[in-house]
């Protein structure tokens, strides 16, 4: 009985978040799990135009609480890339208002686009 209460208690501190959107030749989804202990976030950013193959290295960075990007890298064979981090509760934690802007540079072109929450 006292485990089940520890547990429901336990899990009522967890909160998971997924954000989305696209833009011309972008989607990105950010997937964030959080506890009083840590935050993690992970990005799917996805190439969704004909030709991966001339994408080449890109660049892109995510506006928001954390905020993170890089520069000089290129995509899976699938068109897509993951990037994943994580923070300690001392830092701002992403809430289900927060906004993401995500800009991506490849190829001599660049797009912006917002992700909400799903």
């Amino acid at each position: 009985m006292i485990l089940v209460a520890f547990l429901t208690l336990a899990a009522c501190g967890v909160k998971d978040y997924t954000f989305s959107g696209h833009s011309e030749h972008w989607k990105a989804a950010v997937k964030v799990d959080q506890s009083s202990d840590f935050e993690r976030q992970e990005l799917v950013l996805t190439y969704t135009g004909d030709d991966v193959d001339s994408v080449g290295d890109i660049a892109y960075t995510v506006d928001s609480v954390g905020g993170f990007g890089r520069s000089g890298v290129t995509l899976g064979e699938n068109g897509s890339l993951t990037h994943k981090s994580e923070s300690d509760p001392t830092n701002l934690k992403v809430s289900e208002d927060t906004d993401f802007l995500v800009t991506v540079e490849w190829a001599g072109k660049k797009e912006t686009f917002t992700l909400t929450k799903e």
